[in-house]
Order: structure tokens, then C-alpha cells, then sequence
């Protein structure tokens, strides 16, 4: 009895010692990870790498560094060495829940993102599903509306339907959702409630000139001219010197 229960404390000891470790490392991988991130952003994916590999020989076992290895070889197109961090990044993800909540359900999301842009589409949606798991996990409807996203590409517009809507019941100001709703309705050939989908995603996002562009098409399909040339001068001025603003200036000068 004596033994078990020495045994038992050695245990306890030795788990409380990886764990302060651990915390030590993270105190020097945080800062760096934080930096890289600020770099990904800003689309130095180089800079971010050289963040990341001191931050992985700082702390081996921090999910967040990893995470960010998979975000950065994404953009690259690097997609095999993507795949490779974000499964570490479920595998330590565990050690920083209570830190960082729905960290592993993000690494899942991730996974399916990468996935879908290798045309993956049939091997995402389990991880996309895997996402949705943990009830920790704040940003649902990110993972939902990218579900919305694979079955509308694979023109299975019932479950598209289905998933834009529950993104929505999650978050009602998520205007790629409504966007994406939009073109769910179009598919379906129904042009009214796509409009008052796109109204919704301007509303939500004024800025949006993607969902605009969308509106002053269906309103030119709609014959709403004056509606149309309205959506169409707000692109111009969203997106100067930008491809949508570019489309909508040509698109004006063929409506004089």
C-alpha cells in the first residue's frame, strides 16, 4: 500500500514539473507566435517561419506554434507541410485549453480548409464536423458556413442550405454567410430572397464590395437599372484600383 501510494506521489510530482516546464516554455513561444501571426497577416510568410522556428525550439510542444506553421504553409500553397503542423497542432492542443479555448476545434477547421483547397472536398467535411465538437468553441459558424461552402461546390444545395442557416443562427452579423446564403438562392432560382440576402450582407459589412458586385448583377438581371448602377458606384469607390472597382467602372460605362 505504502508503495502505491509513493509511486502515486513521484507520479503527481513528475506531472506537476512538465507542467510548470511547459508554462516556462510557453512564457518565451507566446511572444514569438504572436509576432509571426502579425506576419502571416501582413503576408511575410518568411518572416513568420523564422518566428515559428525559434518559437517550436523554445516549446516543442506548443499547439499554437504549429497552428501557425499550417497558416503559413497554406498561404504558400505548401499544402503536405500544412497538413503536418495543423495534425501536431490537434495533438497538443489539449495543453492550452483552458488558455485558449477551442483551440483544437480551429486546428480541425483549419484541416478541412487546407483539404478543400487541394479540391479535398469529400475528405474536409469530417474534420469540419470534428470542429464542431467541443461546445467550448466560440466561432461556430465559421466552420459551418465553410461546410455551406463545400456542398454548394458540390451543387448539394439542400445540405448548403441547411449548414448557411445554422451559421447564421449562430451569428446573424456574419456577412460572408449571408453572401454565401445569396448564392445558395441563386442556384436555387430564387432571385428575390438572394437580393434580400446580399441587402442583409451590405448591411452587416458596408464595405463588402464582393457582396455588391453580386447585387448590381441580379438587380441588371432583375431590370432594375437605377438599382444597379447605385450598387455598382459604391464598388467603384470601395474598390478603387482593385478588380470588382475595375469590372464596375466597365459595367457603368456600358450602361450610359
Amino acid at each position: 500500500m505504502m508503495k502505491r501510494l509513493t509511486i502515486g506521489i513521484v507520479i503527481a510530482l513528475l506531472a506537476l514539473g512538465c507542467a510548470s516546464q511547459f508554462t516556462q516554455q510557453r512564457n518565451l513561444s507566446r511572444p514569438m507566435v504572436a509576432l509571426a501571426m502579425n506576419k502571416i497577416q501582413e503576408n511575410d510568410t518568411q518572416g513568420a517561419l523564422v518566428e515559428l522556428r525559434k518559437a517550436a525550439a523554445a516549446n516543442p510542444t506548443d499547439p499554437e506554434v504549429y497552428y501557425a506553421f499550417a497558416l503559413a504553409y497554406w498561404k504558400s500553397g505548401k499544402y503536405d507541410k500544412a497538413i503536418e503542423n495543423v495534425d501536431k497542432a490537434i495533438e497538443y492542443g489539449d495543453k492550452i485549453e483552458v488558455e485558449h479555448p477551442g483551440l483544437t476545434s480551429e486546428a480541425y477547421n483549419l484541416k478541412g480548409s487546407i483539404l478543400v483547397s487541394q479540391l479535398k472536398y469529400d475528405e474536409s467535411i469530417p474534420y469540419f464536423k470534428k470542429a464542431l465538437e467541443d461546445e467550448v468553441y466560440q466561432t461556430p459558424e465559421f466552420v459551418l458556413y465553410n461546410i455551406a461552402s463545400v456542398y454548394l461546390q458540390k451543387k448539394l444545395l439542400q445540405p448548403a442550405f441547411e449548414n448557411a442557416h445554422m451559421a447564421l443562427e449562430h451569428n446573424s452579423h456574419y456577412a460572408p454567410a449571408w453572401h454565401l446564403l445569396s448564392k445558395i438562392y441563386v442556384a436555387q432560382g430564387r432571385p428575390n430572397e438572394a437580393v434580400d440576402a446580399l441587402k442583409h450582407a451590405v448591411l452587416e459589412f458596408p464595405g463588402y464590395s464582393e457582396a455588391r458586385w453580386d447585387l448590381a448583377n441580379l438587380y441588371l438581371q432583375m431590370g432594375a437599372r437605377e438599382l444597379a448602377k447605385e450598387q455598382l458606384l459604391e464598388v467603384v469607390k470601395l474598390d478603387e484600383g482593385g478588380t470588382y472597382g475595375a469590372m464596375a467602372a466597365d459595367k457603368l460605362r456600358g450602361l450610359q
